[in-house]
């Protein structure tokens, strides 16, 4: 008995770190079926002003049962690793910087709902901007968790209770002295390829106090012709960039196996333009092999023939 008692405190704790967030950048249905929308709200705000907007959290569930939810209001900022290269996607939602004091200014009208299959539910936030709010980028989330739980036990007398939360992302712009300040400090296109895809990197650095979105463009032609093969200059790439930071960005571009093409990056941030150029060549290893084997055949030929000519010559000499 006692050793029942320890193994389902033990499944509490382990169903309470069992949590998953996800931050998306379009409307997201999670494994629950929670759908929670706008993703993302990009807001103007006033210092001593007061600001009202609403989400919606829908349950899309086709089943009877009924989804039980709560609100959280977290912060938010970009988490990565030690080198600046390292793919972006994660999120802190927990600490708190000069850029998430928006946190403390955020309530809500409900904390915590129940929603029918294929209804939902309007949570209204309100944002109660200080008149000395720092001029500039503030970030936050609202998180809405699933807290119907899943039966995820495969011992009838233990259960395991699972939760998924999801968050809609807030991009605010307080008025004031905003500084937009940025530089492109890498903008790299391969000369030289084994194999695709061609892919073309950029980093940029985001100096300012506010967040920006930066713009990528990568176009590739053959090496004579002007018919594109790749291109997105009608409908650039862009990747938001928040405050005092940098981020790596790869652009890719499928290209034939073997051939000589022309390409050409472009990036921007904050009104600088960074273009570079180059010519690529694309030789796989087995083509690189046999070169290489017929360069080194032809190498051979030509130091045997030499060595046959100065043999010729000594002999005709010394008759």
């Amino acid at each position: 008995m006692k050793r029942t008692k320890i193994m389902m405190i033990a499944m509490g704790v382990l169903a309470f770190c069992f949590t998953s967030l996800g931050l998306v950048d379009e409307t997201y249905a999670g494994r629950n079926t929670m759908i929670v929308s706008p993703p993302n709200q990009k807001i103007m705000l006033v210092p001593g002003e007061t600001y009202r907007n609403a989400i919606t959290v829908f349950n899309a569930s086709d089943s009877t049962g009924n989804l039980k939810y709560s609100v959280f209001i977290g912060s938010y900022s970009e988490s990565k690793g030690e080198n600046s290269k390292d793919d972006y996607g994660n999120v802190d939602v927990v600490t708190e910087g000069r850029y998430n004091q928006i946190k403390n200014w955020i309530t809500v009208d409900k904390r915590s709902g129940d929603i029918a299959p294929n209804t939902e539910d309007v949570i209204t936030y309100t944002i109660e901007v200080p008149e000395d709010a720092p001029a500039g980028g503030q970030y936050a989330t609202i998180i809405v968790r699933d807290d119907t739980g899943k039966d995820n036990t495969e011992d009838g007398n233990i259960m395991i209770q699972s939760s998924f939360q999801i968050a809609s992302i807030i991009y605010a712009k307080v008025a004031g002295e905003t500084r937009e300040e940025g530089a492109i400090s890498e903008n790299s296109i391969p000369s030289f390829l084994l194999n695709g895809p061609l892919q073309a990197t950029s980093m940029v650095k985001n100096d300012g106090n506010v967040h920006t979105d930066a713009e990528y463009i990568l176009q590739v032609w053959p090496l004579i012709g002007d018919e594109e093969i790749c291109t997105n200059e009608e409908k650039p790439e862009t990747s938001l960039i928040l405050p005092e930071t940098e981020r790596y960005h790869t652009q890719t571009c499928d290209l034939p196996s073997i051939g000589i093409f022309r390409a050409k990056q472009t990036v921007k941030i904050f009104g600088e333009t960074s273009i570079v150029e180059r010519t690529i060549i694309i030789c796989p290893l087995w083509l690189l092999f046999i070169i290489m084997f017929v360069v080194f055949a032809i190498v051979i030929w030509l130091i045997m023939r030499a060595q046959n000519s100065m043999k010729r010559k000594s002999h005709l000499e010394n008759q």
